[in-house]
């Protein structure tokens, strides 16, 4: 059995964490869910030479040996 002080701790948390989550700006919650997925990712290229090199993100066929290279290749997709 929960003793009754444990019983008030967890509900005094769960209040302050929904108080928290009423006080929260509508554009906050949105904002705060997207995230950034980036136009280039680094790989290994070659076979056996192991380079690193910078490919598209929606495309790997395109892959360049420079990160501004990639991400200024017009085109490269987002």
């Amino acid at each position: 059995m929960i003793s009754k002080a444990t019983f008030i701790c967890i509900l005094v948390i769960s209040l302050f964490a929904l108080h928290q989550c009423g006080q929260m700006d509508v554009g906050e919650i949105d904002s705060s869910s997207k995230f950034y997925v980036p136009k280039c990712v680094k790989r290994k290229c070659g076979f056996g030479a192991e380079i690193d090199c910078w490919c598209c993100h929606r495309d790997s066929s395109l892959c360049y040996y420079n990160v501004d290279d990639c991400v200024y290749d017009n085109h490269c997709p987002l």
